[in-house]
């Protein structure tokens, strides 16, 4: 048989035991890793923090210390009576106009004011306004009778005397019915003819009318 099992040569070494200086290294390790986990989770917690704090300035949008203070509360909606309509006649370029001569077409719109002292919101969308135009006592024209599909609310903020005009839209100088309003209806008197716009928006009515005559 080999002697060699028995040659001390091939015995497995024993592993030496870790000296006190090895676990000293071990722990300070073990410690600066925990230190960098943590400024890590610092870091990332602060950038989290960071961005909820911008999308939140987004939504709300820029508001007034008064409004800051009193928290992210929803504007209330403007009270009937403080809602003022003016109708407006212009022309082509929005400018207030009363007479027409034959071929030109006046433009509507109107201007809508809050009349309290807040701030509130109200529905000015197309959905919810009228145009009508009037001779004495008779309807010659009303937007009623125009094709409304597919028209929307608009809520919007209105702030205390603060005007907010609309979009001016041509009047095509016809009666409406109930086939349609627009230029394919009968035209209407012209050659002095004195005529009448209300306008009602989100329920509030124009108080006066505004006068214009049709050469």
């Amino acid at each position: 048989m080999s002697s060699s099992r028995h040659d001390p040569r091939n015995r497995q070494r024993p592993v030496a035991p870790r000296s006190k200086g090895n676990k000293s290294v071990y722990l300070r390790r073990r410690i600066i890793a925990l230190v960098v986990l943590a400024a890590l989770v610092a870091i990332v917690w602060s950038l989290v923090a960071g961005a909820v704090s911008l999308v939140q300035g987004i939504v709300g949008g820029n508001t007034d210390s008064g409004s800051q203070a009193g928290g992210t509360s929803a504007i209330a909606a403007c009270a009937p009576g403080a809602i003022s309509i003016e109708a407006i006649v212009a022309d082509a370029n929005g400018n207030p106009q009363s007479a027409f001569d034959a071929g030109i077409n006046p433009f509507f719109g109107y201007k809508i004011t809050n009349t309290g002292s807040m701030d509130c919101t109200f529905d000015v969308g197309a959905k919810s306004t009228y145009l009508r135009v009037t001779s004495g006592s008779e309807t010659i024209w009303t937007s009623e009778n125009c094709d409304r599909t597919g028209l929307l609310d608009e809520q919007v903020t209105l702030k205390p005397n603060e005007p907010m005009a609309s979009a001016m839209s041509d009047w095509y100088r016809v009666k409406s019915s109930s086939t349609g309003c627009g230029a394919d209806q009968t035209p209407v008197k012209a050659g002095g003819a004195s005529y009448h716009l209300s306008v009602e928006v989100g329920g509030a009515v124009s108080k006066e009318t505004s006068q214009f005559v049709l050469n």
